[in-house]
């Protein structure tokens, strides 16, 4: 599905998620509201948008205006996660300059792995915006299940998987390549040649 990246980019700068996950990414509407209570302090998470079972939600700042810091907000999600398995959260600073993706790879037998994408206003945004890609859909797609969307958030924002990926075709056409060159009697200086 193409998107339209200048309109993504707006709607980060202007913290605009609503528009981003409905008219952008093609998930729908969600009001839910989770109230989470850590320390005798309530915290909410507000709706953003949801696609067949999986919830994204926004945090409002602490009262200073700041986003919390990693260890409340492992806190927070491990609370929601009590109310929606499968979701993604996003902390937002007061200044409307910072936001922090959340999301958790959670695996039967193994413990949950937090993952987070910080983003700033000053940044062009297109490492999120290439994560964002994996979790749009288009009207076709309408028949999908929570765990396929919840696959296609793993293999956006899953840095691991990735780094895998990569290093495994690099690998492959590293070995392609160096069947390709030619003329370097050194067999050191042949794979160096062409690493670069």
């Amino acid at each position: 599905m193409a998107l339209d990246t200048n309109r993504i980019r707006k709607f980060l700068k202007e913290f605009d998620f609503k528009n981003l996950f409905v008219e952008e990414l093609g998930w729908n509407y969600c009001s839910n509201q989770i109230e989470v209570v850590l320390d005798g302090s309530s915290f909410i998470l507000s709706g953003v948008a949801e696609k067949h079972g999986m919830v994204s939600f926004t945090y409002s700042p602490f009262p200073n205006g700041q986003i919390p810091d990693y260890a409340i907000r492992r806190k927070i999600e491990k609370q929601a996660a009590k109310s929606v398995h499968e979701h993604i959260i996003i902390y937002a600073d007061s200044a409307k300059t910072a936001q922090i993706w959340q999301w958790v790879k959670r695996e039967a037998g193994k413990p949950t792995a937090c993952r987070e994408h910080p983003y700033h206003i000053n940044q062009p945004g297109d490492s999120l915006i290439q994560k964002l890609q994996s979790i749009a859909f288009s009207l076709e797609e309408e028949s999908l299940t929570i765990v396929e969307v919840a696959g296609r958030a793993k293999s956006a924002f899953d840095v691991e998987k990735v780094t895998k990926k990569f290093y495994d075709r690099f690998k492959n056409e590293h070995a392609s390549f160096l069947k390709f060159i030619e003329g370097i009697p050194d067999d050191e200086l042949h794979r160096w040649y062409a690493s670069v």
